[in-house]
């Protein structure tokens, strides 16, 4: 009749379960089941070891549990290893690693393509002579890695950059995130730059840009015309008129102050003012601070203020301080002398 195997393990091994053991010599692996030795690998050998610890949790010999704290493997991956054992069994562990191929678009690659797209070839010639997909092709194209010519104005077309490949190119920048224009900067650096001179350039996706509709305005009310002999600016990368702009922008961008610039994309905002990039807030404050100790923004503020005032004299307003448009009723309140201390014209019209 059938007899109960009692467990028996060699000298040495090191227990899973009260009838599953493994043991390590001369650089082999060697499980035992009760007495028997069931599978053998090298020490290095993960692929094996993943397997048979799976087959033994699939197949019931043992918990998950069990089979890492034997091990101290982390639970993670021998459920990954579980899961590949019942998905695809043991040639799943020994199958060769699907990796990426190697690369379409190599250096040569891409000078070809852009010696065609030069030539005025479309995207889906280029691709077709060149026997590269045109979702590859293309997805080159928006990352900013190929400059196609535009269809709009045909070869004198400018590039039309999209922002995520301003903002891979920003990211690249030698000078910190955004600075592009190296050699200006480091002229203005030197002293022998007074300030960049804006040069705006066709740019798809820019945040804000309808606060460019505003520019036009802003220049005629005399936003950049009417500061000299009140405000003036040191030599430097960013000149006045790129400071007054910026903060123009920012009030009608809503943007509630100049530390709340630091989360907003300094690239695209160098959009904007037809620079690289927008100044870091700290050399804003710097900025705003020289202006303010000058003395003079209340000046020219007057200034401003008497010039909107003649170019429009029939537009002239008068202030009405009171604010109340409806009859005073009731006699809790004297209303006899409020309006003391009032000009002649705002007692008329505030009604004492």
């Amino acid at each position: 009749m059938p007899q109960m195997q009692f467990p028996f393990f060699p000298e040495g091994v090191t227990h899973i379960t009260s009838m599953l053991a493994f043991a390590r010599r001369e650089g082999q692996v060697t499980y035992f089941n009760g007495n028997m030795p069931v599978f053998i690998h090298a020490d290095t050998d993960l692929a094996s070891f993943r397997m048979i610890t799976a087959q033994f949790v699939v197949s019931g010999h043992a918990t998950q549990a069990q089979i890492a704290r034997a091990f101290g493997v982390a639970k993670i991956s021998l459920k990954r290893a579980v899961k590949l054992y019942r998905a695809q069994g043991p040639k799943g562990f020994y199958a060769p690693r699907n990796t990426r191929g190697p690369a379409v678009l190599t250096v040569a690659v891409l000078a070809q393509a852009q010696r065609l797209f030069d030539e005025g070839l479309h995207l889906a010639e280029v691709a077709d002579r060149l026997g590269i997909k045109r979702d590859t092709l293309s997805k080159a194209v928006r990352a900013g890695r190929l400059h196609t010519r535009s269809r709009r104005t045909g070869a004198a077309a400018l590039l039309m950059t999209s922002k995520s490949a301003r903002t891979w190119r920003d990211s690249d920048a030698p000078m910190g995130m955004g600075a592009v224009n190296v050699l200006a900067r480091v002229a203005a650096s030197v002293g022998a730059l007074d300030a960049v001179a804006p040069q705006f350039a066709p740019a798809l996706d820019v945040p804000y840009g309808g606060v460019l509709f505003a520019l036009p305005a802003l220049l005629a009310l005399g936003l950049i015309d009417s500061t000299p002999g009140y405000l003036e600016l040191p030599k430097g990368y960013y000149g006045l008129d790129s400071v007054l702009v910026l903060l123009a922008f920012m009030a009608l961008g809503r943007v509630p102050s100049m530390e709340r610039l630091r989360y907003r994309a300094p690239g695209e905002w160098g959009k904007l003012l037809g620079l690289d990039r927008a100044p870091e807030v700290r050399t804003l404050r710097a900025k705003v601070r020289v202006l303010a100790q000058q003395g003079k923004p209340e000046q020219w503020s007057a200034a401003l203020s008497q010039r909107w005032m003649h170019a429009a004299p029939e537009q002239a307003g008068t202030l009405y301080v009171d604010g109340h448009v409806r009859v005073y009723n009731g006699a809790q309140t004297e209303l006899l002398g409020q309006c003391h201390g009032w000009s002649a014209l705002l007692q008329d019209q505030s009604g004492c």
